[in-house]
């Protein structure tokens, strides 16, 4: 194993509360390779604001690396290609068949879905190293991927997850260490809609269940329903099975339906897969289709869609080149969806309450890192685990200062902070 690398001064942490410095550094969201002594943090998409915020900032909220900190904390986020390629297999380049008004309109030219292929995403884990598979997801990207990183390239995995015995043993016979999962925030997975819909203001936990089983499909069968299509057909969108967010989605609908552990949620005629935690999901169906559909969707994602941090872009054309739209970006937002009971905090494990399930923002860090008594940043005493995330003998690690607390309310999700041992079981922090 290459050597590891630790640490950070609470006195150059500090410096992340000025504000001169928020523009003072590139963001590292341009995919940069990691230099020596960097900490590199991979896995969950939907975690990866949170983290590219705390590593970079938010507008005037300075992150760790805009102190001036001389080694950084490198965030990946989950997508995009260092190898020059689209992620997709362009469609201008597959065969086409022509619509005939009976298969597609009159005239227009289709791909065949199976055509169109999904490329391994790359980059550069170090410095001056080949190109690597991205890693992606909280479970193959983030748990998995430290878990079996023989190269020593990654020191943070991103996971909504808890660990098991299991992940413990595995890593430890690979690697001689065991993992601590450090929850920095909560987030919460509801149903969303769109803004004008047939569905009712709550859905509870059995109703989609059967929903999504397959046992109603159209809006009058859900008991007490006094809306105003009860004979309209419910369009229930799934997500692809390697999502994050549907994986949450399942493990929350069994939670709150005790005894259906074999629901899969793909057994209803009426659902097809879309794209996870994009509004156009919804907001991009035929007006009939919008009106009756429900999809899983994190409530982090939509408030920071509506801050306007994400931008347009636009498949399929020339439009989404850099320099062609008004001040360089047309801002996403959410407009066109809801969630339904948005405002909703605790779960409640019974099928009669309101579908929504809480999940956790973890990092997950090697025990060996912990106790590494190497120093990261110079002038420090810190370690990299103590200066950013968890430190039980001394100053607040990053995550726990009210500079990094903001951030992590900046990127839509509630800071709420647990420790959880090798042994898998909470420590105290407080």
């Amino acid at each position: 194993m290459l050597t590891r690398r630790k640490t950070a001064s609470l006195a150059v942490v500090g410096a992340a509360t000025a504000a001169a410095f928020t523009l003072s550094l590139a963001p590292a969201h341009a995919d940069p390779a990691p230099q020596p002594h960097d900490v590199v943090a991979t896995g969950s998409d939907i975690i990866q604001n949170s983290f590219n915020f705390l590593a970079d900032g938010y507008h005037e909220l300075p992150g760790y690396n805009t102190a001036g900190n001389r080694f950084r904390f490198v965030n990946f986020d989950s997508s995009g290609d260092a190898q020059g390629r689209s992620a997709y297999t362009d469609p201008r380049q597959l065969p086409t068949i022509t619509g005939n008004g009976t298969v597609g309109d009159n005239g227009v030219k289709y791909v065949k879905q199976g055509d169109i292929k999904l490329l391994n995403p790359t980059i550069a884990l170090r410095a001056g190293q080949d190109l690597v598979v991205r890693p992606t997801g909280g479970g193959g990207g983030g748990r998995d991927a430290i878990i079996n990183d023989d190269q020593d390239w990654i020191d943070v995995g991103r996971s909504p997850d808890p660990l098991t015995a299991d992940h413990q043993a595995q890593i430890f016979a690979k690697q001689g260490t065991k993992l601590y999962r450090v929850q920095i925030a909560t987030d919460r997975q509801l149903i969303a809609t769109a803004t004008t819909t047939n569905a009712p203001s709550t859905l509870t936990a059995e109703a989609i269940l059967k929903i999504y089983s397959g046992q109603w499909t159209t809006w009058g069968q859900i008991p007490g329903y006094d809306g105003p299509a009860p004979s309209e057909t419910i369009v229930p969108l799934t997500l692809p099975s390697d999502a994050g967010m549907w994986n949450t989605f399942l493990a929350n609908v069994k939670r709150q339906n005790p005894g259906n552990s074999t629901f899969t949620g793909r057994d209803n005629p009426n659902s097809f897969n879309v794209q996870q935690n994009d509004p156009t999901a919804i907001t991009g169906l035929t007006d009939a289709q919008r009106k009756n559909a429900i999809v899983p969707f994190p409530r982090g994602r939509y408030r920071t869609l509506n801050k306007g941090y994400y931008t347009q872009t636009f498949d399929g054309q020339k439009t989404n080149n850099y320099n062609t739209e008004d001040g360089h970006r047309t801002a996403a937002n959410a407009a066109g969806i809801k969630l339904l009971d948005g405002d909703s905090n605790t779960d409640n494990n019974t099928p009669t309450a309101p579908y929504g399930g809480n999940f956790a923002y973890n990092a997950l860090i090697r025990e060996s890192d912990l106790t590494s008594n190497e120093p990261w940043q110079p002038g420090s005493t810190l370690n990299w685990v103590q200066a950013l995330f968890y430190n039980p003998d001394g100053p607040l690690p990053f995550v726990r200062t009210p500079a990094g607390q903001a951030l992590l309310e900046a990127a839509g999700v509630t800071p709420d902070y647990h420790v959880f041992g090798t042994d898998n079981a909470e420590i105290a922090v407080d």
